[in-house]
């Protein structure tokens, strides 16, 4: 279901290896345990706690509490600093953030006035996250924008990477993609070139805005550039993520074999995070749902739905898949069960949350059961939720346009290429003691301009390619835009003739018994819809090739009337197109006078022949329908019957003339051009 994407949890900020921060601290434990300055012992405490942080806050305060004993043994300004600075962050874990704000306040204004410029800036970094706790993200960014001038002066690349780091995800949280992508570039070319987990937090983050712009081909790209930054037996955690993407790419095998490994490593390394466990359940059932191994995906679905604390997004979606498995199996009680119970349980919890994929399945089983209202009702929710998605989407994917994230990428990756070379170089040119200082000195200034031209000119042409892109996709965005309005206006028109067909059908309503209103009614609009699945299989998408239409229409008639299998139909249509707004009328005249050929014109006869005939003169046309069967009568071509009269509706609608003839068997002939109206 790819509306889940709206319920993503993001990984958790923090998480870290314990392992690994047991052996650092040992290792501080015996540096602390060594003679030392009173500043050097602050320090040591100092770093003990940074290890401590948000994964043990008892110890982090024993720590704390050392150094501020120290601090006032002493009357050391940055101690009673530091101190505050580790007592804002448990305030902060604790949820008590107007205490964190003020104690990251003292801080700050400590180490300012001793001008220890690395530690204010950590400083403000806190600061920073205690007013987005408050959500207070304008004086968030604002503290932010004031101080990153001083840290890229200080080239504090830690702090810059957290600066434009904490700015992308301030813009993400007020749903603005594109200008979080844009701050999220920024931190590229401070990255440092070694694997960590605040890297493979970095690269997630990025992925989960792709994937809120719905291109989730870069997202799997950087989901996969977080997972290279994860230890092997960590990495589940971000591959459940990736199998998410992947079944929303439709690559449903290879989601269903990453999450059932992802399955096996939870139940292995006893995870018990309520989110990570539902969201590997649900990743396997929608992999076996849209593989249609529905039995299956019940089985994980009902796992999702019974687990203690089931997200409440999840179990939304599981019953969505339940009830769309029971209407596909036929099953329609049951799948107006989970329908009404996922919608009762979406309203009672999200009363500003939109879903998709719940409003599309409710229009579809109301339309089922002959509730033409109600699904109009959700299926206009579902379009206009559609468009409001889409519009939300065209715009931030515009504003991106303008920045260039991915070549920033590449030179990241090229950049850390590059590094890696000079390595080996300085290696090698230990081992080369032929190699005179002139002659390094040549090499160097032949690559140099070597490397000079090769760079301008390799800008100059992907500015070029950048700007051709840029082109390309307004121009494509601006198309589709138009095709989209297009769409909605069919659909309208589409719906309003609906309607009255409907209401035309009603005024004949007594002489029909229900299932032959819904037979008929059913005839009528599959003739409608047929014209749009001839579109939408076309590569033209505003012209019905009529042929093909015909043959289609016409094998769907015969279906009906599987008693009348000696009557023959017999087509002669040459290779027309027509206007949508052409095709429907016609398509619909052309139904309704073979239903009234079979069901009039071969009363207690067991063959007979009905001929559909349709030539082209210039720009006009002719429309022959007969049969030779007994003919209709006067009587009842002047009775004004109901389908007569909507033939001649639709005759006036495209602006024809038409005339019948009952001298041998019946005989309809209709003139017209093809007209938009």
């Amino acid at each position: 279901m790819k509306n889940i994407t709206v319920a993503i949890f993001i990984f958790l900020t923090h998480t870290i290896v314990f392992s690994q921060n047991e052996r650092q601290i040992d290792s501080l434990l015996v540096e602390l345990g060594n003679h030392q300055s009173f500043v050097a012992q602050i320090n040591t405490l100092n770093n003990i706690c940074l290890e401590y942080d948000k994964n043990n806050v008892t110890k982090l305060a024993l720590y704390n509490q050392k150094i501020l004993e120290l601090a006032r043994k002493h009357n050391y300004e940055i101690g009673f600093g530091l101190y505050y600075l580790n007592f804002s962050g448990i305030n902060l874990y604790n949820e008590r953030y107007n205490v964190a704000l003020e104690f990251s306040k003292k801080a700050a204004a400590i180490f300012i006035k001793n001008k220890d410029i690395n530690n204010y800036l950590i400083a403000v970094k806190e600061i920073s996250k205690d007013y987005i706790a408050l959500s207070d993200n304008q004086k968030s960014k604002l503290i932010i924008n004031q101080n990153l001038k001083l840290a890229l002066n200080h080239k504090n690349n830690d702090i810059i990477v957290d600066f434009y780091r904490l700015l992308g995800d301030i813009y993400g949280y007020q749903d603005s993609i594109a200008k979080s992508l844009i701050y999220y570039k920024k931190v590229l070319p401070f990255l440092s070139e070694d694997k960590s987990l605040a890297k493979s937090h970095f690269f997630q983050k990025v992925s989960d805005q792709y994937t809120n712009l719905n291109q989730n081909d870069k997202a799997i790209t950087y989901i996969d550039l977080s997972i290279e930054n994860r230890e092997t037996n960590y990495q589940f955690l971000v591959q459940a993520k990736k199998a998410l993407i992947l079944n929303r790419l439709s690559r449903h095998n290879r989601a269903l074999g990453l999450s059932l490994e992802n399955y096996k490593s939870i139940l292995k390394y006893k995870m018990t995070s309520e989110w990570q466990y539902n969201l590997i359940l649900y990743n396997i059932a929608n992999a076996y749902y849209n593989l249609k191994k529905y039995k299956l995906a019940i089985q994980y679905i009902d796992k999702v739905i019974d687990s203690k604390n089931t997200i409440p997004e999840y179990k939304i979606e599981c019953f969505v898949i339940l009830s769309n498995i029971y209407f596909q199996v036929n099953k329609k009680k049951e799948a107006r069960f989970y329908s009404e119970k996922a919608l009762i349980f979406h309203d009672s919890l999200y009363k500003k949350f939109e879903n998709f994929e719940l409003y599309s399945n409710i229009s579809k089983i109301e339309e089922d059961a002959g509730n033409f209202e109600k699904a109009l009702y959700f299926y206009q929710k579902q379009v206009n939720y559609t468009s409001k998605k889409n519009a939300q989407i065209n715009n931030e994917n515009n504003l991106l346009l303008q920045t260039d994230f991915d070549v920033t990428l590449k030179d990241y990756n090229i950049k850390t290429l590059e590094e890696q070379k000079k390595i080996k170089t300085i290696e090698n040119k230990k081992q080369k003691e032929l190699i005179t200082f002139i002659g390094i000195l040549l090499s160097i200034a032949l690559v140099s301009v070597f490397f000079y031209v090769k760079t301008n000119k390799t800008i100059k042409n992907k500015n070029k390619v950048i700007e051709n892109e840029k082109i390309r996709t307004q121009k494509s965005l601006v198309e589709k835009e138009i095709l989209l309005k297009e769409i909605h206006h069919r659909v309208k028109n589409n719906m309003q003739m609906v309607i009255s067909l409907l209401k035309i059908q009603s005024l004949d309503a007594k002489e029909l018994t229900v299932e032959d209103f819904i037979s008929v009614s059913e005839a009528r609009i599959n003739s409608m819809v047929l014209v749009h699945e001839n579109l939408y299989q076309s590569q033209n998408l505003s012209k019905v090739d009529f042929k093909e239409y015909m043959n289609n229409l016409i094998t769907s008639i015969i279906s009906s009337y599987q008693g009348f299998k000696k009557i023959e139909l017999r087509i002669d249509v040459n290779e027309i197109y027509f206007d949508v707004q052409t095709a429907i009328p016609i398509g619909l005249i052309i139904n309704e006078l073979v239903n009234n050929a079979y069901k009039h014109a071969f009363k207690n006869r067991e063959k007979g022949l009905i001929l559909i005939q349709l030539v082209q003169n210039d720009d006009k046309y002719m429309l022959m329908v007969c049969d030779d069967g007994l003919g209709i009568t006067d009587h009842q071509i002047n009775d004004k019957g109901l389908g007569l009269e909507l033939v001649k509706l639709l005759v006036s609608q495209i602006k024809g003339v038409s005339q019948i003839d009952n001298s041998n068997g019946t005989r309809f002939t209709m003139q017209f051009q093809n007209v938009i109206l």
